[in-house]
Order: structure tokens, then sequence, then C-alpha cells
């Protein structure tokens, strides 16, 4: 035919604005990318796929985030996420405020309505990232002309990996979009051409990669000299060793010093918690007064270290002095990245002949010994609720930790989302590498777990063999379910495993309100409360309808083989759904162990209140109250009785 003869370009929109911004991504190593396609960035969603890049399209932008961020904790590198302008952007907000506090590099790329309808708000979508993004990304950047692409995905690069780490976004101007540009053979000067202030490859090899820097010698001398003077130092470790790729300096290291390590959050498993020198928090804080240094390794000090709160002296080594905390007593503070100062450390204890000092072995002994116990008691406090109906979360937490160790070896990627079983699981679990256990950080919100799982699914081949385990709420469930469908189109290998106990903290009914909410005041609030659902929610009905296998779990014994069933299913391509009756009367530990349970309901008339926050307000506040009477401790996992709903 005669119109098989014109020239590609002359009757395609070729080239376009978005092939540059295909290639630039390619250029970074960008393999796959996570949202829901919209008008404003149609042309930018085929040019990624026609570039090779795999697109997942998801079911709502926040949980293309939430798989964003996990899948670039475990690559550590950027992940890319796009959105279409006004509600696709909107939509990532609450996801994009927990990458930013959880320090996760990240590009968004997004739309935005033509630039001559700014302010107009009579356009379709007009929204602005800036305003809606700016205080929770590195920076945002409004892209208007095509000569502006490359160097600004360029600089989004290299800004996302300058520690501490973070989103960078970039909305894409519908009417740029909408104009072609001359390909390089018809340019004539360079300065309007597409790619003006960009170099290909600026680094080189290097591009796409994130930057290194070494810590002064002198304060290296001083730092390890330290720790060896010390009688019973700990380091802890933080996400930067993770992001720094430095387990294996880690353990050479402490092997050659003898001294006991403690991994947070992203960290932990950096030294694999088999190793006899890895201690749990929970065996820190056994011997908290004895520590006389510690040493901070990529670690931020915030909320769940109570700011380090009665800490004696410290060390501090991360890689941006922003995480340099200035409420800490430190003797030292190191700029560097992890694996290069640890590097350091052990070239300089090793070339100088150091030795621990000859107490250091008691030290061990003693801190080993301390964390043994606690590492048994709770699989012995666990086994006390092997017979409760419905299921203590505690139990459910060993049952999962057991089957993962006996049946993988313990290598299970586990993603922490709903808010009760997150006061029992991690402590449950010894792990081998860092990132194996994921969290919405001090965001501390619910939902995240299924795209979570979503991402890691993506991000690692081996979980094929060895599936993840998403430890979901129901609320969570209600909050992003239905991006499970996600998960069964591309058959990843999840179990989400749901501790339902029928409401929002659905504990906080007999802990605040009586038993019947009689607190309310209200007798429109009676039935349902302000935390109840509707009870026993067949979330596994719901997704079997979609193709994963289903387990609705209400007596202990059938929870093993349920979960046996749910990792064949997974490992077999179909995801599983494992529902749990859970129950209720238990509460999340964090309510008893710090006083802002206590707190948040001071309103609350003392007469009003059941016993049990009768018993929290004179735990906490007897000061403030000297006329409460004093009452029995009480054991945190034990269920609500009767009588402690009771005023």
């Amino acid at each position: 035919m005669e119109e098989e003869k014109i020239p590609l370009g002359e009757r395609e929109f070729y080239p376009n604005p978005s092939m540059l911004l295909a290639e630039e991504l390619v250029d970074h190593g960008v393999e796959i990318a996570f949202g829901v396609h919209g008008g404003h960035i149609w042309q930018i969603c085929d040019e990624m796929s026609r570039h090779g890049i795999q697109l997942v399209t998801v079911r709502h932008e926040q949980n293309a985030v939430y798989m964003a961020e996990n899948y670039a904790k475990i690559k550590r590198k950027p992940a890319v996420v796009f959105g279409t302008a006004g509600p696709g952007m909107a939509n990532m907000v609450s996801a994009v405020n927990q990458c930013y506090l959880s320090k996760t590099p990240l590009i968004l790329i997004l739309g935005s309505h033509e630039v001559e309808h700014d302010g107009f708000y009579a356009t379709l979508q007009e929204a602005y990232a800036g305003d809606l993004l700016g205080g929770i990304t590195k920076w945002t950047q409004r892209i208007v002309q095509s000569n502006q692409i490359k160097q600004c995905i360029a600089r989004a690069f290299r800004d996302t990996l300058t520690y501490p780490y973070g989103p960078v976004a970039l909305e894409f101007c519908s009417n740029m979009l909408s104009i072609n540009f001359l390909p390089p053979q018809q340019r004539v000067w360079e300065l309007g051409a597409p790619n003006a202030d960009y170099v290909p490859k600026w680094r080189g090899e290097e591009t796409g990669k994130p930057f290194t820097y070494a810590g002064d010698p002198e304060l290296i001398k001083n730092t390890v000299e330290l720790i060896y003077q010390a009688k019973n130092p700990l380091i802890m470790v933080g996400d930067g060793v993770h992001w720094s790729n430095a387990g294996r300096e880690l353990i050479e290291f402490v092997e050659y010093a003898k001294i006991p390590v403690s991994g947070r959050r992203l960290a932990r498993g950096a030294i694999p918690e088999t190793h006899p020198l890895a201690v749990s928090s929970k065996g820190v804080a056994a011997v908290n007064q004895d520590i006389d240094l510690r040493v901070l390794i990529g670690m931020k000090v915030g909320f769940f270290e109570a700011y380090g709160s009665g800490w004696k002296k410290v060390v501090q080594i991360n890689e941006s002095p922003e995480h340099i905390c200035t409420y800490l007593p430190t003797e030292i503070s190191i700029v560097g990245t992890p694996k290069n100062v640890i590097n350091q450390m052990m070239e300089y204890a090793r070339s100088n002949g150091l030795m621990p000092p000859p107490e250091r072995d008691i030290w061990l002994n003693s801190i080993k010994e301390n964390n043994d116990k606690f590492r048994s008691s709770y699989p012995e406090r666990a086994e006390k609720y092997k017979d409760l109906k419905p299921l203590h979360p505690g139990y459910i937490s060993k049952i999962v930790a057991d089957v993962c160790e006996n049946r993988y070896n313990g290598k299970n990627r586990i993603i922490i989302d709903g808010f009760t079983i997150s006061g029992y699981a991690p402590q449950f679990f010894r792990l081998r590498e860092s990132a194996q256990m994921t969290d919405a950080s001090e965001n501390a919100g619910i939902g995240h777990g299924i795209g979570m799982a979503i991402g890691a699914a993506f991000a690692d081949p081996s979980t094929r063999k060895c599936p993840i385990i998403s430890l979901m709420g129901d609320a969570g469930m209600g909050n992003a379910g239905m991006e499970i469908e996600t998960a069964v189109r591309y058959r990843l290998p999840i179990v989400f495993l749901v501790t339902n106990n029928d409401g929002w903290l659905s504990a906080l009914k007999g802990f605040v309100y009586g038993k019947n909410f009689e607190a309310l005041k209200n007798e429109k609030n009676q039935t349902w409360g302000v935390t109840d659902f509707i009870p026993d929610q067949r979330y596994d009905k719901m997704f079997e309808a979609i193709g994963c296998h289903g387990e609705w779990v209400t007596d202990p014994a059938d929870l093993k083989d349920a979960l046996n069933r749910s990792f064949d299913a997974a490992e077999n391509g179909a995801p599983a759904v494992l529902n749990i009756k859970t129950n209720r009367r238990v509460l999340a530990t964090v309510m008893h162990s710090t006083p802002l349970y206590a707190l948040l309901f001071n309103h609350i008339p003392y007469d009003e209140l059941p016993k049990i926050n009768k018993y929290m307000r004179a735990k906490y506040f007897r000061l403030l109250y000297p006329k409460i009477p004093e009452m029995e401790p009480r054991d945190p996992w034990e269920p609500l009785s009767d009588e402690d709903m009771e005023p």
C-alpha cells in the first residue's frame, strides 16, 4: 500500500518528549515502574514500555508507592512510581510521607495540567506537586519544556541517592508532552535542543549509584581506641548499614573486636540474628544500665528508641550530619558511609594489633545469657495461650516463626502491618539478612503491608521458593485489600496473614470505654462504638473469588496446617489469604509499655474508666493524681477479663 512508504515520524508523533524520559530512566538502570495510567501520562507510560521498562499497573497509587518503597529497600537502588495529574498524585501522599520518613530513594513521575491554565481551577485535574508533596520530598520540579527532561531526571537520581535518601517528584506538563521536537540530525544549534544542560552518563559507570564518603582518620583512631578501652560496649546499627551493604564488614569487625551488636529496622539481620554476637532489642534492655559505650552506625535515634534517654557515652557514625543527633551524650561523631567507616576501623585495629581487654569475655557472656533468657521466654510465654479461642497474637507469632524456621530456615521476607501483631511478631523471628523484615517506620500506618509485599516479590526472585509473609490486621485489609488482585495477576508468592479482631484497635473497647462503650455516653455509639467492624469478615472467601488460596482459622490447633497449606499455594503461584479469628481482648503490648496510651485518654473521668485503664493511670501518672490507689501489676499478654472492663 502507498501509505506504508511514508517514513516513520510523518504520520506518528515521533520523536516525542517522553522518549527522552524513558531513555534516561533506562540509562539509570530502571527495569520496573509501579503505578496507574491516566490521560496526562499515557504517552509517558507507553514510551517507558516501548523502551523495555516493565509497568506494574496497580489498583491504587498509594499501594504503588508502598511497592516501590520495598523494592528500593531490597534492591538498594531508587524505584520509580508513576501517576497521573490531580487524583493520581494526591492518592500517593500518605505513602510518599512514609518513604520520606523511612528515607527511601524514590522517583515520582507525575502528570500535570497545561501551563497556560495555572491557577485557572476550571481545567482538568489541576494540582501542584510542590504544594502537595513539597514537605515530604527532597524536592519537586515542574517540567514545562522538553529540554529540562533529561537533566532533571539525572539530578533526581543524584539527589535521591544523596544520604539521607528520599523521594523526588517530577511533574510533566501535558502541553509540553504534546509538542514535537527536532531529532538530533535536524538540530541547527544545541541551545534549544532537547538535551540542553545535560551530559549522558555524566559519572560513567557510577551514574545512578550513591555517593560514598570516608571518615576523618583521626576520628577513626579515637573511636577504635575508645571501643577497645570500654568495659561493656555495644554497637547499634541502623538503616545506613543496610543501604551501604556493610553486613560483611560489620561481622568481620565485631568478631575481631569482640563486641555485641543490636540491629534496628532495616539493619536487623545485617549480622545474622543466629550469630553469637547478635543481641535483640529486648536483650539489650535487660543490660541497659551496664552499657558504658554505644557505637551507633548508620542509625537515627528517635521515638522508638525513647530518644536515647538514659544512654551513657555515645559514638555516632552516619553518612549525613542530619542524622547525627544533638540530644545524645556524644564523645565522637563521624560523617561517613558506614561500609567505608567500618573498613577504616577494621584496618586501624588490625594494623595496630589492638586486642580487646580480658574482661570483655565476661561482658559477652553476660549479654548472651540475658539475650538467650529473653529468646526462650517468648516461646514459653506464647505456649501458655495455645488453647485460647479466639487465638492469641503471641501464639500466632510463635507458630508463624516456627514454620518459617523449620520449612525455610528462617529466610522468609516478613512485612509488619497489623497494629496488635506488631507488638508480638518481630521478637519471634531471627533474621538472616538486612531488610528481611520491613514495616511502616515512623509513619506507623496500616495497609502498607500489601503493597510492600508485592514490591518485595518483584525485587527478590528467590521468594518464589521462600514466600513472603505479610502480617496484616483487618483494618489494613479494609484499607488496601483490593490490591491483592495485583498479586494474583502476577502470581506472586505471598501469604497475607490477617489477625482479624473485628475493628480498629479493637481492644480499646474494654481498655478505655468499657465492655459496651459506656464511657462514650452516647446511645447512638453503643452498638459499634468507635472501633468495631462487622464481626468475622471472611477475607479468605472474598479473595478466593479472584484466585487466592483462602483459609479461615478459629481453632489454634488448626493454625500450623493452614499456614503450611498457604505456603504450598504461594510456592505454586497462588497468593494466600490466611484469615485468623484473633482475640480482641488481647492488647497490643505497646499499650502497656508506654504512658502514651494512658495520656491519650486522660480526658475520661477516672470513675468512668474500666479497671484496666485505672491501673494504667495509677502506673504512669501517680505524681499528677496522688489520690489514685495503687493497683496490682498485670501481665500485658493476658486477655482482658470482664472485671478488667468494668468501672
